[in-house]
């Protein structure tokens, strides 16, 4: 008598089930993954532009502008081929020469803010 090796109908099915639940969780990682780097490069780009923003106000060029920085001034801004909106925020400060200035950024004019900087601007 000649006994056959292989797997049964129900091994092979077993062995399928696992090796799919296998592949979802591997598909859900990577679906994971794509989405933090998403996100991280659009946080990375909105805090180029925040910083960006506030070197326009510290730069020696913007001496010349009025004092102090104008506060709720807003405007939008291209980078990495996207439109980026800013708004800027201007708090006094203990000294009469200094405000600190906040700038957030976001994708969309009524969209959550994607990156916020601030720092203090002094007059010249």
């Amino acid at each position: 008598m000649v006994t056959s090796r292989g797997f049964t109908l129900v091994e092979v099915m077993f062995a399928l089930a696992i090796f799919g639940l296998a592949a979802l969780a591997a598909l859900a990682v990577a679906t994971q993954q794509i989405d933090s780097t998403r996100y991280l490069q659009e946080r990375y780009l909105g805090q180029l532009v925040a910083s960006n923003r506030l070197a326009d106000l510290v730069a020696p060029a913007a001496a010349s502008k009025t004092w102090p920085p104008r506060n709720n001034d807003s405007g939008e801004i291209e980078l990495a081929g996207q439109t980026w909106f800013w708004q800027q925020q201007v708090l006094e400060t203990v000294t009469d020469d200094l405000r600190e200035v906040t700038v957030r950024v976001k994708r969309s004019e009524n969209g959550p803010v994607v990156a916020e900087l601030s720092t203090f601007v002094g007059r010249r």
